[in-house]
């Protein structure tokens, strides 16, 4: 009697293929089930979350004086109760002009905007970079998108007015994250006189949607879904996530902003910025940097708009 041995046929082609769109149609069913879980803690989780602001570490004055900082500052702001760390670079010539806050992207530091620093200070501008709440070596737990940052900055003015070290005018240079929060603080504190905003976004809303799709989520997720989860990531932040708008605020201010955008940028389109012009057209101006991306709009800006920044904040009545 003949035995015959059977082997497995190997996996067409065919099956290769259902097997893949199955772990695909898998993948795809899981994430929508999981992200809107997820989402609204990302949106608002801070660099620094958890950590009381005794652990965290300042830099050492040794590194201050190479990078050319005179001072370090600690202030205490809030409700929610934080404390933001402030480096203070004095103008290389006398007398101050005045006082320009530097404020840096999302998840960075003001490390990362020492150069920006310089440029202010070379051109005769006391230059405080600032520690946005929850990055750095300033402490908070949730990022609220600039509403509770402009009234942290508030306080931050006052402070260093009774340190007599607030010479106006007074102006704002942000990027990205800190450029929306210098709309926003301009709008709440009539000190700003001036602001120069680089790649800043126009509503919350829309800047999450455009993550979104960068992400490859807005093919997962429906728009109504996104929304919810800015929504909800306001409750978890303690922020009315309608108020951050640099969009509502650039039209309640009287300070003049230079708005700065790169023709490139996916994950804060350009549209942000002429949307923000176009609502105020009289005490705004748009630079947009031919094919420049979101990172490489602020490499262009110290090296190609040294004059205009200097400009801007040299006159800070012009109409």
């Amino acid at each position: 009697m003949l035995l015959l041995m059977t082997h497995p046929k190997k996996p067409t082609g065919r099956r290769w293929t259902i097997a893949l769109l199955l772990a695909g149609l898998l993948l795809v069913t899981g994430g929508a089930l999981f992200l809107p879980y997820w989402m609204p803690t990302t949106i608002v989780y801070a660099p620094n979350f958890g950590k009381k602001a005794d652990s965290l570490r300042e830099v050492s004055s040794e590194q201050l004086e190479a990078w050319g900082i005179n001072q370090q500052i600690q202030v205490p702001v809030g409700p929610p109760s934080a404390r933001l760390s402030v480096w203070v670079m004095e103008p290389s010539r006398q007398p101050v002009r005045g006082t320009v806050l530097v404020l840096h992207g999302i998840r960075d530091s003001k490390a990362s905007i020492r150069g920006i620093g310089q440029l202010l200070a070379d051109g005769g501008y006391r230059s405080l970079l600032i520690d946005l709440r929850g990055h750095g070596s300033s402490s908070g737990d949730w990022l609220t998108y600039g509403v509770v940052d402009s009234r942290d900055l508030t306080q931050v003015l006052d402070a260093i007015d009774r340190q007599n070290l607030l010479t106006e005018p007074v102006g704002v240079f942000g990027c990205s994250y800190g450029a929306a929060t210098a709309i926003q603080l301009a709008a709440r504190d009539p000190r700003i006189r001036s602001v120069v905003a680089v790649a800043p976004f126009a509503t919350l809303h829309v800047a999450v949607h455009s993550y979104a799709r960068l992400l490859g989520l807005g093919f997962i997720l429906p728009k109504e879904m996104i929304g919810r989860a800015v929504e909800d990531a306001g409750q978890i932040g303690h922020f009315q996530p309608s108020e951050a708008s640099p969009l509502q605020a650039i039209q309640q201010t009287e300070a003049r902003i230079l708005l700065i955008h790169g023709t490139a940028d996916w994950k804060i389109p350009p549209s942000s910025s002429q949307q923000l012009h176009s609502a105020a057209p009289h005490h705004s101006r748009l630079i947009l940097v031919e094919n420049a991306g979101h990172d490489s709009a602020m490499v262009a800006v110290q090296t190609k708009s040294k004059a205009e920044i200097l400009a801007w904040f040299d006159n800070p009545s012009e109409d």
